[in-house]
């Protein structure tokens, strides 16, 4: 197709349309088209300038540094001339966001709470938003519990209203995801969930669709959903479970049972991998990474 909507252009690039649209009023980075109804459509050429804006802000630029970097490359025709314009930025945006979502969990904040997250995911995509703003956030409220009075009370307000306010976005996105369908779980005795779904709703921008079951599932349930559930492939969560011994050839058995591929994230240790199947594929808990691996092994659309 030569034009297409809002839509795939987020699905091809991994940028909720929210964030596409707030690029395009703030910034005028986007100039689509319009049909007679008003209805916005992109090219291919849109496609590689969020692509290139994307790849920028993973080397830390900011929306507003990463834009205009953009713009100066448009401008000079040698790639040599950028050579004069400097290293990347620094990552001192996101200890700024993760500084304000702070302040708000030690006030118990969660109007302010949805300001700051409102405004994250305006600038940047979900999964930055989620793996240098939200995952750090997490482990710094779980380290310093110990030395606040309420620490157990913020770390439980945030997880609780994270865990809320990302459900309630996979809620909201399911019924218009239309590509490959994914299981998406926590092995036996992993409690921490936040991170799978999380992941989970990165993959839904593009394109995937989710059945996601929470923490802690039995491994005899996947085989039995896969079965019923039309899955194209699904992704176990491990973080606090060490994946060796007996658990390790339960996975390994449930690799071979499975019709369709099975993959591991989390941080557990992937030194432990050797002795699992080697139809398991590890994903880690670098969630570009290893989205980038769940559509080289299931693509979104066939």
């Amino acid at each position: 197709m030569d034009n297409f909507p809002i839509r795939v252009l987020a699905e091809k690039t991994g940028v909720a349309p929210t964030t596409l649209r707030a690029w395009e009023r703030r910034y005028g980075l986007l100039k689509p088209e319009r049909t007679p109804k008003g209805h916005r459509l992109y090219s291919v050429k849109d496609v590689e300038v969020v692509s290139r804006i994307v790849k920028l802000l993973n080397d830390n630029f900011t929306i507003s540094k990463a834009i205009n970097e953009i713009k100066l490359e448009d401008i000079q025709e040698q790639a040599e001339h950028l050579d004069s314009l400097g290293p990347p930025q620094s990552a001192e945006h996101w200890e700024v966001f993760q500084e304000r979502f702070l302040g708000a969990i030690e006030r118990f904040d969660e109007n302010k709470l949805d300001a700051i997250y409102n405004e994250a995911l305006s600038l940047y995509p979900i999964d930055l938003v989620s793996s240098q703003i939200l995952r750090p956030l997490l482990s710094q409220l779980g380290l310093r519990w110990k030395q606040r009075e309420a620490g157990i009370a913020e770390e439980h307000f945030f997880t609780s209203y994270l865990r809320n306010k990302v459900g309630a976005r996979v809620h909201h996105a399911s019924g218009k995801s239309k590509g490959s369908r994914l299981l998406l779980a926590c092995v036996p005795g992993e409690y921490h969930e936040l991170g799978s779904l999380l992941f989970g709703l990165s993959a839904m921008t593009r394109g995937y669709r989710l059945l996601f079951l929470g923490a802690d599932l039995p491994l005899d349930q996947v085989s039995v959903v896969t079965e019923t559930a039309d899955i194209d492939g699904v992704v176990l969560s491990a973080v606090s479970v060490n994946i060796r011994g007996q658990f390790a050839r339960d996975l390994s058995q449930l690799a071979d049972e499975l019709s369709c591929p099975l993959m591991l994230g989390g941080s557990a240790p992937e030194s432990h991998m050797d002795s699992v199947n080697e139809k398991i594929l590890f994903l880690g808990d670098d969630y570009r990474k290893a989205l980038e691996t769940l559509e080289q092994r299931v693509p979104a659309y066939r």
